[in-house]
């Protein structure tokens, strides 16, 4: 038996490593190709910054090329097989192939200044495409800017047309360059003093990333219900949809504040607003949330409501949650709430199940170890667990980690509302800012019996104990 659980576990680990490295290989493989083609840019006398384009038109495949050589099973299971062919992987490459014509600084002060807007203009919508390609397109872009969003989905249909369209152009641009160099005699070298770089980009390319890993690494381990192994393992996963788009705005941030020690004038001033441009985003995001939740204890207090009686016998505990039901009924038999007994009163599948009374003695017992009871008093405090609260509209989610409670006062006056609890699924994006393909991150959408639990009772003991009406016992 144990020699099978571990055959089991191995051939688990066998299953999932492969899964997890791949990213990893994916990227490192990626940071390599960067680093060649933008000192091979810088070498052709280029702006460094154009080298990564080619390695950019590879991320527009990252699926397939992940699963290059894996055989079937992996990409079928992942349905890398559907993929469209690996057009952008083979632009990328012959990209780097372009790019590794031109001798040392033969692009350097050459070529049409038309021409070059064009290419540039040109490498500007591929590299879009292929961001969008790869999914890592925002979803609020959708959202702030549909026509924007539409533009560049459309363009992305048809972009491997243009793909052609800027081979032959770049190729044309390197023989123009070529031409040029033999018609025209070298000049002699004049030394040209160098001025110090106030954008400090090598700076900023350090402290930029280390940044976003560390905002990267604190959220998730603060947010996840994971285990801080199982945390570290979904890191590879979690590089492309999270780490890249984090990265971004806080290198631009770190490039900025540099710039701005630097030299402190309006250029400085100007790209320093434009970097916090994405965090206003985010600021507007939580006021928006809090705003919300404000109106949502508003709405939930101007709910009618009665006083509790002076005096509980009886508590009854109703609702589908068997977890819930047997929270509440431990909170309140193990507080001084000076209640008698508690009933509790469950749905079994599709009918009601018998009243279960507990005392304080049996507290601890399981749910479904009371003792059977004929029904409920004349006369008693109800705490039900509703399925969905009336308040909340059908296309309002329920925060799981709050789930509703209710308070009732059942006697002859009939049954009276006593208190609530209703919360809407609207989590804040988290602190420190981490910016998602999908938005700004607000954590995980789950949780656990306990933190319901306690939510459960952190309610009951506000309600039942901490504010007892005038009069009772």
């Amino acid at each position: 038996m144990a020699s099978h659980c571990a055959a089991d576990t191995c051939g688990a680990v066998a299953l999932v490593a492969p899964t997890i490295l791949r990213p990893i290989l994916f990227v490192a493989a990626m940071a390599m190709a960067l680093s060649a083609c933008v000192r091979r840019a810088r070498h052709a006398g280029l702006q460094p910054w154009l080298g990564a384009f080619p390695p950019l038109m590879l991320v527009g495949d990252q699926a397939l090329l992940q699963y290059a050589g894996a055989g079937w099973a992996y990409p079928f299971s992942a349905g890398v097989l559907s993929i469209n062919p690996p057009v952008y992987a083979l632009f990328g490459t012959a990209l780097i192939g372009l790019l590794g014509v031109p001798s040392r600084d033969a692009l350097r002060g050459h070529g049409s200044s038309l021409l070059d807007r064009a290419l540039l203009a040109l490498a500007a919508l591929l590299s879009i495409a292929a961001v969008v390609r790869a999914g890592g397109l925002p979803l609020f872009v959708f959202t702030a800017l549909p026509l924007v969003a539409l533009a560049v989905v459309m363009f992305e249909s048809y972009a491997t047309y243009a793909m052609p369209l800027f081979l032959a152009l770049a190729a044309y641009r390197l023989w123009r360059t070529d031409r040029g160099a033999l018609a025209t005699p070298s000049p002699s070298p004049v030394v040209v003093s160098e001025t110090p770089n106030l954008w400090r980009p090598g700076r900023a390319a350090l402290v930029g990333p280390i940044v976003a890993f560390a905002v990267l690494l604190w959220t998730l381990l603060s947010t996840s219900l994971m285990p801080v192994p199982m945390v570290l393992m979904a890191l590879a996963a979690n590089l492309l949809p999270f780490y890249v788009p984090t990265f971004v705005i806080y290198t631009a941030l770190v490039a900025a504040v540099l710039r701005l020690m630097a030299r402190r004038d309006a250029i400085a001033a100007t790209a320093l607003f434009v970097a916090l441009i994405p965090f206003g985003f985010w600021a507007t995001s939580l006021s928006s949330v809090l705003m919300a939740k404000a109106h949502e204890r508003e709405a939930i207090a101007a709910i009618p409501k009665v006083a509790l009686p002076a005096k509980i016998d009886i508590v009854v505990i109703e609702g589908e949650e068997g977890s819930l039901i047997n929270c509440a009924r431990k909170s309140i038999l193990s507080a001084d709430y000076g209640v008698g007994d508690v009933l509790t009163h469950g749905r079994r599948r599709q009918s009601w199940g018998p009243y279960l009374r507990f005392t304080r003695a049996t507290a601890n017992s399981p749910v479904n170890k009371g003792v059977v009871a004929d029904g409920a008093p004349a006369e008693y405090v109800l705490v039900r667990f509703p399925d969905r609260p009336p308040i909340f509209l059908d296309r309002v989610s329920v925060d799981i980690s709050s789930p509703p409670v209710e308070i009732y006062a059942v006697g002859s006056a009939g049954t009276q509302l006593v208190a609530a609890s209703y919360t809407a699924l609207n989590q804040p994006p988290t602190f420190p800012p981490m910016l998602t393909t999908y938005g700004w991150y607000r954590g995980e959408n789950s949780t656990t019996s306990e933190k319901s639990c306690k939510s459960v009772a952190n309610f009951l003991q506000r309600e039942l104990h901490d504010k007892p009406p005038p009069g009772r016992t």
